[in-house]
């Protein structure tokens, strides 16, 4: 009979424990400390000061917080911009970091080392998002002029191997097909190059290693069915 009370006290210990894996969410007041720091440092005008108040933000995904590195990652010095790139990378899954980091590519476009920054924290935050965004800065480049200075291409093409997404997959594909040389074309080489990323993207997505387009085509017809919209399998 004492079995019962000892299986209920072992829930109640076990129940503090549980909650505290989950993290609170950030309070105002915490989110102003942080914001209060980086705008002291600004106004001493102490890049390395600023540098760590930016660095401090990363673990408090609150939308002040996140409306500061939006702003920073568009007006500030480029390792600053780079700094809160990063920062809003450590924010998985939130809508609000990705949409900060998307409002940061154009304005960073011919900034090579902030542009890559973005993409990668793009495919680190990992939201569903962020594969149109991405998608559609490859898109828009290469239908807009051929060659090879084409900023941040690669680098988008990579980021939609970090998205765990049924959609990336979908994006890659679509891709590499737009990416197909046909006749004598003056960027295929560069077309060459960015089918190339899409092979690296998807096996780093679903884990293998096929040769050619036809070969991708059909393995995600046949597999495609057995993941779920995160590529966790069913």
């Amino acid at each position: 009979m004492q079995l019962v009370p000892a299986m209920i006290l072992a829930c109640m210990i076990a129940l503090p424990a549980l909650a505290q894996d989950a993290p609170a969410p950030p309070s105002d007041a915490d989110a102003k400390a942080r914001v209060d720091a980086y705008n002291a440092a600004a106004k001493e005008k102490s890049e390395d000061a600023k540098q760590t108040a930016i660095g401090a933000m990363a673990d408090c995904p609150h939308t002040s917080v996140i409306g500061l590195l939006a702003k920073i990652l568009v007006g500030d010095t480029d390792d600053c911009r780079i700094a809160a790139a990063k920062a809003l990378g450590r924010m998985k899954n939130d809508a609000n970091a990705a949409k900060a980091l998307h409002g940061g590519l154009a304005p960073n476009e011919q900034k090579s080392s902030v542009l890559s920054a973005c993409f990668t924290a793009i495919g680190e935050v990992n939201h569903p998002s962020s594969v149109g965004v991405c998608k559609d800065w490859v898109n828009h480049r290469l239908g807009s002029r051929d060659g090879e200075d084409l900023p941040g291409v690669d680098e988008a093409v990579d980021a939609l191997g970090g998205l765990k997404w049924k959609l990336s997959v979908e994006a890659l594909i679509d891709l590499w097909h737009k990416n197909k040389v046909v006749g004598r074309d003056p960027a295929s080489k560069f077309r060459e190059k960015v089918r190339k990323h899409c092979a690296q993207a998807l096996s780093r997505l679903l884990g293998e290693k096929l040769g050619n387009q036809d070969a991708w085509d059909d393995w995600w017809k046949d597999n495609k069915g057995k993941f779920n919209d995160d590529l966790s399998a069913k």
